[in-house]
């Protein structure tokens, strides 16, 4: 009998109500190892789902389970990237991708150590102990990048993880993080309303409406071209 696998990461029925936005019964599934870009116009509901699924605020009714255990309302789970950047300019990315290690309760030195190894994977050798202030936009989102995944080796959830970066820089990012997901075997949940994006960093595309049910989940594989039909007739 086929063992079945348990998901990296599932959302089950999401209930949550703000001014701006509203949530009811959301149910996402990231199968381990894969990548999910969820295509969606609604920015509000978007950063509701990613709050929730990051611990910053709880959902009214509905839980979330990584690797099957239940994590609603926690936090440092896996790593995560917000759309609005809020990291400080005094901080290097050594100490944000340190962080997470120390939470769970590694020395200082050791955590530093280990996220100075690590900078290679995202090419940040050069960039790892000068200040964010110094970064350019590019570098700044390459490097909170590299701190999800020095949270978890397993699990990143982005939030338009290159909004407002040139067109040359946002491929060359998109490319670095694929490379990586690739390599390290890492699965991705990306919320974007970007299709290239979309399309770069998802195995499967889910089309959402403004509430962000799913309108059609599109399969990426080997053929975006026809992919990127699929997603032109969901998406309009």
């Amino acid at each position: 009998m086929k063992k079945v696998q348990i998901p990296i990461l599932e959302v089950s029925n999401i209930v949550k109500k703000t001014k701006k936005a509203q949530l009811e019964g959301i149910s996402i599934s990231v199968p381990s190892g894969d990548s999910l870009a969820i295509l969606c116009k609604n920015n509000d509901v978007c950063d509701i789902m990613f709050e929730i699924l990051s611990g910053a605020i709880k959902p009214e009714k509905g839980k979330i389970f990584f690797k099957g255990d239940d994590v609603t309302g926690t936090k440092n789970n896996f790593g995560t990237v917000e759309r609005k950047r809020r990291v400080s300019k005094r901080k290097t990315i050594i100490d944000i991708a340190s962080a997470p290690i120390i939470h769970r309760g590694l020395v200082r030195n050791m955590a530093t150590l280990l996220a100075t190894k690590e900078l290679s994977s995202m090419e940040l050798e050069e960039y790892g102990d000068k200040p964010y202030s110094s970064l350019t936009d590019n570098i700044a989102a390459r490097g909170e990048i590299f701190a999800a995944y020095m949270c978890s080796h397993e699990l990143i959830v982005i939030n338009e993880p290159f909004d407002g970066l040139a067109e040359d820089e946002r491929k060359a990012e998109i490319s670095r993080l694929a490379e990586l997901k690739k390599s390290r075997k890492l699965s991705l949940l990306v919320f974007t309303n970007n299709v290239e994006t979309a399309l770069d960093l998802g195995d499967t595309v889910m089309v959402a409406d403004d509430g962000l049910k799913s309108k059609g989940m599109i399969a990426v594989c080997n053929n975006k071209k026809k992919a990127k039909e699929r997603i032109s007739e969901l998406y309009l």
